[in-house]
């Protein structure tokens, strides 16, 4: 109990006190500013989960005549200005001595973006529809400090602190995509046509907008230079053990291989992540028969269970980290599951898959399209191996974002990171871009393809990072070194 004490109240413990790298309110400022670090990726992740709920059927109101492929488009805006925006972002961390201004000014887009997102409906009716693709263009560029967080992160903590640091920040951006798809929920009360206050449509659309915008505010107001204080600790830890009077002089030659290799695991667990999570609908649809409603409703339900699975997850990874190497988390605890979640899938059995038809009064009752010709001869997929294979991959995806970041910090040093943790952060657009080509897969090929070739390539990263897992191993001869010194004051 003192302990969760102490972490409330920002209070240094003893162990920190006598490395004497800072001062208790040197301390304090700087694990405050830590936290407000969290809340911007709760922030960030919250008007993801709140906006992206509502809005196909807002878009839909919005431009009658509007077709889905454009809701693709709309879907790719933001990780497409993520993807933009990031390396100018991180090019210019490196280069400023806080990093309390961009923050300003990457929220004060954040306000914007949403804010445009309510107001959509003031624009004439052929212009919605890019003002709306606009609004999440910005909201994506906006998420560039997610490149800031995490280069702080790295640079802000000692070693012994970064991976529950890091944990804490990933839990903060899960907790805040689960939250906002409730809001949403908690909105429809509101209803679609809402009230007018001063020429503005209030509905369960645009107050979405409207709450991230006024979140966005109240983030900017404790962004002041009172509460964020740019500290930085990494470097002083450094020099402090190897007795070097510059930090430049405590930079490690990169292993480029070792980097390399982290960035791509970290792609592919993304990758397979925003794959499934876009083929979840279209496959509950096809294989189980359900309707539109039963879908939405079921797959609630799973995807609730795998965001608390997932904080479970952030929340232990520390402790996982005390008992086991962090290379061997990895591949145990991430690329193992990711293999388990793609080959659990792969149907099996002499089943056929229901079709669907067309009933008397008109409806259609779900099952897979004829035109899906593969339905006919491929099995099905039960609700059982769907569940399986989903908290397999939360598990995965959970681990594998926490620790790729905590090692490839780790294996940078205490250099700036500003540029590697842009690239960190345009690797996640990316995927995030592509990864709902797996339902193009889907449609015209079917589950064997699919899974098999997700089997196949999370099978070979598995090879490969096992083969490879001791080039991932980073040194604590810091960290021993340090408690070395402070066992020597105690005595």
């Amino acid at each position: 109990m003192a302990s969760i004490g102490n972490w409330l109240r920002v209070v240094q413990t003893e162990k920190d006190r006598i490395s004497e790298l800072e001062s208790d309110f040197e301390y304090r400022q700087r694990w405050i500013t830590i936290r407000l670090v969290y809340l911007s990726g709760f922030l960030m992740f919250l008007s993801f989960g709140v906006v992206t709920t509502g809005l196909w059927p807002y878009l839909q109101d919005m431009d009658p005549t509007v077709g889905k492929p454009f809701l693709s488009v709309v879907f790719a805006a933001p990780p497409a200005g993520q993807l933009i925006f990031s390396p100018l972002i991180g090019w210019c961390s490196n280069r400023l001595s806080s990093i309390r201004v961009p923050f300003v000014l990457l929220t004060a887009l954040f306000v914007f973006a949403n804010a445009l997102y309510s107001i959509v409906e003031l624009f004439p009716t052929p212009h919605r529809k890019y003002v709306l693709l606009c609004s999440r263009f910005v909201f994506g560029i906006s998420t560039s400090i997610n490149t800031l967080s995490r280069a702080y992160i790295s640079t802000a903590t000692k070693l012994s602190e970064r991976t529950g640091a890091i944990s804490m920040s990933s839990l903060a951006q899960t907790f805040g995509l689960a939250i906002g798809p409730i809001i949403q929920a908690g909105l429809s009360a509101i209803g679609k046509e809402g009230l007018m206050w001063y020429g503005l449509r209030i509905n369960m659309y645009t107050m979405a907008g409207w709450i991230c915008a006024i979140g966005g505010v109240a983030y900017i107001v404790l962004l002041n230079p009172s509460c964020f204080v740019h500290r930085t600790i990494a470097a002083q830890e450094a020099m402090k053990t190897t007795g070097r009077s510059k930090a430049a002089d405590t930079y490690e030659p990169l292993k480029m291989f070792s980097i390399w290799t982290v960035m791509i695991g970290y792609s592919v667990l993304m990758f397979f992540y925003v794959s499934v999570q876009t083929a979840l609908s279209p496959i509950s649809l096809d294989q189980f028969g359900w309707s539109h409603e039963e879908s939405l409703y079921y797959l609630g339900i799973l995807m609730t269970g795998g965001t608390l699975c997932s904080c479970a997850v952030f929340l232990l990874l520390p402790q996982l980290c005390k008992r086991f190497q962090e290379h061997n988390v990895f591949l145990f605890f991430a690329i193992l599951p990711l293999f388990i979640s793609q080959v659990v899938m792969i149907p099996i059995g002499s089943k056929t898959i229901p079709m669907s038809s067309s009933s008397a009064n008109g409806t259609t009752v779900g099952g897979c399209p004829v035109e899906q010709e593969w339905c006919n001869f491929i099995p099905p997929i039960n609700q059982y191996q769907l569940t399986v294979s989903y908290t397999m991959l939360c598990i995965s995806f959970s681990v594998g974002i926490a620790i790729s970041q905590t090692i490839l910090s780790k294996l940078l040093g205490t250099r700036p990171q500003g540029n590697w943790m842009a690239l960190y952060t345009s690797i996640g657009g990316v995927t995030r871009i592509i990864g709902p080509a797996a339902v193009v897969v889907y449609v015209r090929f079917g589950t064997y393809w699919l899974f098999g070739l997700g089997t196949f390539i999370s099978g070979l990263m598995l090879v490969w990072m096992w083969y490879h897992k001791g080039s991932l191993r980073t040194s604590k001869k810091l960290i021993q070194t340090t408690e070395m010194q402070q066992m020597r004051v105690v005595e």
